[in-house]
């Protein structure tokens, strides 16, 4: 799935461990592109563009 899609309460791979989602906020950066910023309940804060793949967890299933 894009990045841009995902919701807070998914769960995101991240280096091989699912995460909750807390928050999800869009940015800008300075050259026009558009860049995600998951917050987790537990872990880092991550940056992706939009357009990127993510493996995403809803409801206890894969979403794509």
């Amino acid at each position: 799935m894009l990045a841009m899609r995902v919701q807070s309460g998914d769960l995101v791979e991240v280096e091989g461990q699912w995460q909750e989602v807390k928050a999800v906020r869009t940015q800008r950066y300075a050259t026009g592109g558009t860049c995600v910023t998951f917050v987790f309940q537990t872990g880092p804060v991550l940056r992706f563009r939009a357009g990127d793949s993510v493996a995403i967890r809803r409801d206890g299933q894969e979403v794509s």
